[in-house]
């Protein structure tokens, strides 16, 4: 009797073990190149309605450009991220495209670039500032990591080049449990929402259309089978109970013969 105890826990054990090769990256398709491949240098983000943007105008003499810059307590600003003390004021972009430009008025930068928002305030400013610089940036480029990760949550970053792997490892990477061949990536683009699978074990993920993130993307690791089985699966609650009784039936043979 002890023998069909014995090895039904075997089944259950080997059952709920995640495999060494589920837990590798990279793994699968055709072999990297030995030598260096282009990346895409080309990627650049656009501008999206709830988008938040921060715009700052210099010149030579600050007291010229202050008129055209933010201060807080304005109504047409939102408070975005930090660098070091000093709070960054940015514009909210409307469901049209447009932000209030103090100054200049209403500009369309829905669909466009950060360069070319920068060229377009420029544009603007050019008969009434000399030689104005020009920065603009995103305040609002975050993705929410959720499922089988250390870490769930919102991730912010400072820099528009986002790939997915960096927002994985910023929530923590994906755990023993996690399915790293089908990852949901959920995107808002134009007012259409899509929906993306990513393969961590396959070699040509750097070409897929959603290794570069954008802002606002929801991250999705599925939990695996493994998981699975300790959640929903009653008999794999019982199965350490199941060795000891095995070990004990096996005991009282050894002992009665």
């Amino acid at each position: 009797m002890h023998r069909p105890l014995f090895f039904l826990l075997i089944i259950l054990m080997s059952t709920s073990c995640v495999r060494y090769r589920d837990l590798l990256v990279f793994n699968d398709g055709p072999a990297f190149p030995e030598g260096p491949v282009p990346v895409e240098a080309d990627f650049r983000l656009r501008v999206q309605p709830d988008d938040i943007l921060y715009i700052s105008i210099h010149t030579l003499d600050e007291e010229l450009s202050k008129p055209y810059n933010l201060i807080i307590g304005t109504n047409v600003t939102n408070i975005g991220n930090n660098v070091g003390q000093n709070p960054l004021i940015g514009y909210l972009v409307d469901p049209k495209g447009y932000i209030d430009f103090p100054g200049l008025g209403p500009l369309h930068v829905g669909g466009l670039t950060l360069e070319e928002v920068k060229q377009l305030v420029l544009e603007r400013l050019q008969p009434y500032l000399r030689d104005p610089v020009v920065r603009v940036r995103f305040l609002n480029f975050r993705v929410n990591v959720m499922g089988e990760v250390r870490s769930p949550g919102v991730q912010n970053f400072t820099r528009q080049r986002v790939t997915i792997l960096e927002a994985l490892a910023q929530a923590g990477d994906v755990t023993e449990v996690g399915r790293r061949d089908n990852i949901l990536i959920i995107r808002e683009n134009n007012g259409l929402r899509e929906y993306g699978r990513i393969n961590l074990h396959d070699r040509n993920l750097f070409q897929s259309p959603y290794f570069y993130l954008k802002q606002n993307d929801i991250i999705y690791v599925e939990p695996g089978r493994a998981k699975m089985l300790t959640v929903v699966d009653p008999v794999q609650k019982v199965g350490p109970w199941l060795g000891v009784l095995s070990s004990l039936i096996s005991l009282a043979l050894i002992l009665t013969r």
